[in-house]
């Protein structure tokens, strides 16, 4: 058996925090690079994104079936490598056409990591330490994205293009490290035959499948990713036109709402940390009570700052609370990823990651129109409450959930006292 000089949650936290510092660097460029040498048409610029999402919806159980039947670790290899050429095509070639295929080829990329990576570690260090590991690995990825926000920041003013060429190099070498430096111990793939493999796959997405009709956690859980993919989605797309158009900024220092959009960005960055330590300590991440009730309050603080966002007309209060909400989202991530792993078997637990993936992007796809075209015919704060009162029935959901498991504890300890 190969030996490896780094263990896996080390490798984790490495690939963590390369994910975050690349496209960190790669996302403070790419909207100003896309709109300055590709494309000023708005529908052809929200169309990149589009086509991205929907290529993750169509791609992430297929791609999760890869990972569960043969193996994570190429999964992940396989998607990083992609990556990386999608991203430096994307930086080289400045035509439309070209630039739009390119992101199936990164939304391709990305459903080879998605799922596989969360369920590798799982497997590697046992499902009792993965709650730990995704939060540490959003931590170290928090710290990466302080470092790609400036780095990008700083290599766009020598050329727009440079951040993105230079994540597409890095995302090859990642790569071509994590072939040589990934262990892959805790997975045992199947060893049928070529001719079987295409059967071995279906066999794969009918035990997901029958895994998640059996079980009302695991619909709620795909319920909720939906919501949660509506709501952020269009929050996302319309808080900037929101601030730019119905807020006016403070006359400090003369400063541009782009230098101001960064601030926020970094100070986000940090209360993600403070926020990602703070379950990490507090939060008993083997105990499923203990997540749904954490899951519920974030969730319910999230939907009432992206209300009071849409609501706002003071600079001070829409900046304050939109950095909680991206800071609640932060530590919702993690957090969900811990309560899914929980819900399923080793067999089957990429699949059913992609599948969670995979719904989000459905709710995105849904909710970037929906959302926008609430927008368009009524207002943008309108539009932006909306995002806000999505997430309210997830939050009931999460009480629910939190009083049947009280209620189920409370039987057992009264059984207890009979006895």
């Amino acid at each position: 058996m190969k030996k490896h000089s780094l263990d896996a949650f080390t490798i984790y936290k490495i690939i963590s925090g390369a994910d975050y510092l690349f496209f960190s660097m790669f996302g403070t460029v790419v909207y100003v690079y896309l709109a300055t040498y590709v494309t000023t048409d708005p529908f052809k610029l929200v169309l990149f994104s589009t086509v991205m999402t929907t290529t993750v919806l169509l791609f992430e159980i297929p791609t999760g079936i890869v990972a569960d039947v043969y193996s994570r670790r190429l999964s992940v290899i396989i998607g990083w490598l992609i990556i990386g050429i999608g991203t430096i095509i994307e930086g080289v070639f400045q035509i439309f056409e070209v630039v739009l295929l390119v992101q199936v080829v990164i939304g391709l990329g990305f459903t080879f990591i998605s799922g596989a990576l969360d369920a590798w570690i799982a497997d590697e260090i046992g499902e009792e330490h993965s709650g730990k590991a995704y939060m540490r690995g959003s931590q170290v990825g928090q710290i990466t994205s302080l470092i790609g926000i400036p780095l990008g920041t700083a290599l766009g003013t020598i050329a727009l293009n440079l951040p993105i060429i230079l994540t597409g190099m890095l995302s090859i070498l990642l790569s071509a490290f994590l072939l040589w430096g990934m262990p892959e111990e805790g997975f045992q793939p199947h060893h049928q035959g070529v001719r079987d493999s295409w059967g071995i796959m279906f066999r794969t997405l009918g035990d997901g499948i029958r895994l998640v009709k059996g079980r009302t956690v695991l619909i709620a859980i795909l319920l909720i990713s939906t919501v949660y993919g509506l709501s952020s989605s269009g929050f996302d797309n319309l808080w900037t036109v929101q601030m730019l158009e119905n807020i006016t900024f403070p006359a400090i220092g003369n400063l541009e709402p782009i230098i101001w959009f960064g601030m926020f960005n970094g100070l986000v960055t940090i209360l993600g940390l403070v926020a990602l330590e703070t379950v990490r300590r507090k939060i008993d991440l083997t105990n499923q009570s203990a997540i749904t009730l954490t899951l519920m309050i974030l969730t319910g603080a999230t939907a009432i700052c992206m209300i009071v966002f849409g609501l706002a007309k003071n600079f001070w209060l829409a900046a304050a609370v939109y950095c909680l909400s991206l800071t609640f989202r932060t530590a919702s991530d993690p957090t969900i990823k811990t309560w899914i792993i929980q819900n399923t078997e080793t067999k089957v637990r990429a699949t059913v990651l992609s599948m969670d993936s995979q719904v989000n992007a459905l709710g995105k796809i849904i909710g970037g129109t929906t959302i926008g075209a609430i927008g368009s015919a009524i207002s943008l704060p309108v539009a932006l409450i909306t995002t806000g009162l999505a997430r309210v029935p997830v939050t009931l959901l999460f009480a629910r959930l939190v009083l049947q498991a009280k209620r189920k504890r409370n039987q057992a300890e009264e059984q207890l006292t009979d006895i």
